[in-house]
């Protein structure tokens, strides 16, 4: 029989080659060194703690049992205590050594769960857990956004935090804190979690009842009850896949571009130990521990629900003296992130390697809405003007959403089947005498909500949040088509070629809203070879011009070529006649009219070298 030195004790193991994980084909063997190797980081988390197994004899596919009492087969030399129990005597494991812990890994005790109090001090906390699980719709990036909240009210309090992943679907949040009953520990986290709930209803539950779980988190605080255990840091989980509960920095959390890079299995962990000792050690620190406040700070009022909400809990009275929270916590004007141009469409593992959510390009004006609740709204245009006064139907559709949400959206117009961009140059009036041209605010981000700055997230939480925001909002507000399935994108840009729809904007998964620039995580793929420019001076008469020297963003300057159309000279002339300096002499293409702000520009380049035809302004 294969034996095991651990701690000066030498086990006989058995069935080594047993398959505990059929999908990945996770021996047992494995199972017991991967014990052995997390041992001297795992055993302090467990120290004085009455441990709890999930026992997984034949595997995790096989019968799976919760075990109290010291499984049939434990050696006499592993300690036990008794413990409070009211069904009578219970006496249950305490590891303290990596003897002990191999022992029982080696019949099949594969997760060590352990309550929040020591064996000496039963029902006396020393931590205070909050267990994070996503709904359906909802996944581990969810429960960062809800964690990172979670984190902001404890330093609240004077409670400091620390992270690790459950090695399931959620986030594990604990905190050191002097001995308090059990029952007051539950009390707090419990007026946390309800508080947290009404402050952030679209993200946030704090009850068990599954209907009101979907696409929101549940915040378990009920894992502080003596009664009660959690998974311990570095334990194995009984999930199909070997993975384990796995501390993280709290930087190492909110750059995770995907779930995937916070999935951590026992083929990794003991590397990452070694890298970077374990982060739960200031856990261990009696010097970290604080008092328990005898209830979280007092909230702000709560974030009125989204539509989507079901039965929300009306807002609590504010406390006497302490001031609303503004709703309004963007203004005009914000900097906006915008894609660089590719040339091709990047794969679902691209940018970044954590996912990409591929949504429709349209052919409109940039436009970032801010609802202002009892004042104007306004419709911050590329450049940063506002374009409330020249489309009505869109400032009156923003005026109804609730004050202080901000979105970054694509203004349209539609006529004939078609998305008709030159609908959007035409005058107030003469759109409004056009009955068969419709107007539309296409959303695909959302950068605020009221009294909350979503841009930190990540965007797969921002578009549950956009989502849930205009889920009974009506047109003319909508939000843009998205997909992570690279195929389905490409698909949807050859069937609506003929609506006008330009091509796909390509956006990492992970990536938070950073408004100087978005590098490569956000790109812009057109399905035509049409690039854009800034519009540096017109050739020929002001009233009547003949060609456009354009810079591409890489630099390169072309004069366009051949010249202008009637119409087409018409319409620069019209949009570009208010930005023209005084006339000047360029030493390339003689006289020009400068342009003194931005306009942007659509061009094609063909040949070999490049000549440059003009397609269109920008407008705005």
């Amino acid at each position: 029989m294969p034996q095991m030195t651990v701690d000066g004790r030498t086990l006989a193991l058995s069935h080594l080659d047993k398959v505990y994980y059929p999908r990945t084909g996770t021996l047992k063997g494995e199972v017991l060194r991967y014990y052995a190797a997390v041992h001297t980081a795992l055993l302090p988390h467990l120290r004085d703690r009455p441990v709890s197994f999930l026992r997984c004899p034949d595997g995790v596919e096989a019968e799976v049992f919760v075990a109290k009492n010291p499984p049939p087969g434990t050696p006499d030399w592993v300690r036990s205590v008794e413990v409070p129990s009211n069904t009578g005597e219970l006496r249950q494991v305490v590891l303290e050594d990596g003897a002990a812990l191999l022992a029982l890994a080696n019949l099949g005790c594969l997760e060590l769960h352990v309550p929040q109090w020591h064996a000496a001090a039963p029902a006396l906390a020393d931590r205070l857990v909050l267990d994070l699980d996503p709904g359906e719709g909802a996944d581990l990036l969810t429960c960062r956004a809800v964690a990172l909240l979670l984190r902001e009210r404890l330093a609240a309090d004077g409670l400091a935090s620390w992270v690790k992943t459950s090695g399931s679907k959620g986030l594990h949040l604990l905190v050191p804190i002097e001995p308090t009953p059990s029952a007051r520990v539950s009390g707090y986290a419990k007026a946390l979690a309800a508080a947290l709930e009404a402050e952030h209803p679209e993200l946030v539950v704090h009850t068990m009842a599954k209907a009101r779980r979907r696409g929101r988190v549940l915040v378990d605080w009920s894992q502080n009850n003596a009664k009660k255990t959690t998974a311990a840091p570095y334990t194995l989980r009984a999930r199909p896949r070997p993975t384990v509960s796995t501390p993280v920095s709290w930087a190492e959390l909110e750059r995770a571009g995907g779930e995937e890079e916070l999935a951590f299995t026992l083929a990794e962990v003991p590397d990452r130990l070694a890298a970077h000792g374990d982060l739960f050690a200031p856990l261990l620190d009696p010097g970290q521990a604080r008092p328990l406040p005898a209830a979280p700070s007092a909230a702000a009022p709560p974030v009125p629900p989204s539509a989507a909400s079901p039965e929300p809990p009306g807002p609590p009275a504010p406390s006497p003296g302490r001031p609303r929270r503004a709703r309004q916590v963007l203004h005009p004007p914000v900097e906006v992130m915008r894609p660089a141009a590719v040339t091709a469409v990047p794969p679902a593992d691209g940018l970044g390697g954590a996912g990409v959510q591929y949504e429709l390009k349209l052919d409109g004006f940039r436009c970032v809405a801010f609802a202002r609740g009892d004042g104007p709204p306004f419709l911050q245009s590329r450049t940063g003007r506002d374009l409330a006064p020249e489309f009505p139907p869109i400032a009156a559709a923003v005026a109804r959403l609730p004050e202080g949400l901000v979105l970054d959206a694509e203004l349209v117009a539609w006529r004939g089947g078609r998305f008709a961009f030159g609908e959007l140059l035409r005058t107030r009036q003469a759109r409004a005498a056009a009955p068969e041209v419709a107007l539309g605010l296409i959303a695909f981000d959302v950068l605020a909500l009221p009294g909350r700055d979503v841009r930190r997230l990540p965007l797969t939480d921002r578009r549950r949040l956009l989502l849930a925001a205009l889920a009974d909002v009506p047109p003319p507000i909508q939000p843009v088509m998205a997909t992570t399935d690279r195929a389905e994108a490409l698909e949807w840009v050859e069937q609506l070629a003929d609506t006008g729809v330009e091509g796909l904007v390509c956006k990492a998964a992970g990536s938070p809203y950073r408004p100087r620039g978005a590098g490569r995580t956000w790109v812009k793929y057109r399905r035509s070879d049409t690039l854009d420019a800034t519009v540096r001076a017109l050739t020929g008469p002001a009233a009547h011009p003949h060609a456009l020297i354009l810079q591409l963003d890489d630099g390169r300057v072309f004069l366009t070529t051949p010249r202008l159309t009637p119409v087409q000279s018409r319409a620069v002339a019209e949009l570009a006649g208010p930005l023209l300096g005084p006339a000047a002499t360029d030493p390339d293409h003689g006289p020009v009219h400068p342009l003194t702000a931005p306009l942007r520009a659509e061009l094609t380049l063909t040949g070999r070298p490049p000549t440059a035809t003009f397609v269109r302004l920008r407008g705005d």
